[in-house]
């Protein structure tokens, strides 16, 4: 009875080690941002995604290029601010990212700490 409950306790932090590393993933956004860290993309994003779309909101998270702003703004306007976001990790290039309140997913390109570009999925 001894070796039985030592075997069960032993099986049971192995599996918590072995599956604590686990990152779940989205068929949207790929692996889910389950942590964001301060200075990171991600936290960039979620503060930006979180804020109402304005001059202000252009001067600090993207580039500010008449391109940009012809291209992307009315999108922005009628998504932003964003609700119970749902948030890839980066990937090297940008993350995907969208709202459970909403429809639609959505792609930010970034270069050099800035939002240069919105693809929807």
């Amino acid at each position: 009875m001894k070796h039985l409950i030592s075997l069960t306790i032993i099986l049971v932090f192995s599996l918590s080690f072995l599956f604590s590393g686990v990152v779940p993933e989205s068929a949207k956004v790929g692996r889910v941002c389950v942590e964001v860290e301060e200075g990171s993309v991600e936290e960039m994003v979620l503060r930006a995604l979180k804020e109402e779309f304005s001059l202000s909101w252009i001067e600090n998270y993207c580039d500010e290029s008449d391109a940009f702003l012809a291209a992307y703004s009315e999108t922005l306007s009628s998504i932003l601010p964003m609700e119970n976001v749902i948030m890839g990790e980066f990937d090297g290039n940008g993350l995907y990212f969208y709202s459970q309140d909403t429809p639609g997913c959505f792609y930010f390109v970034i270069k050099e700490g800035r939002i240069t570009a919105l693809q929807k999925k």
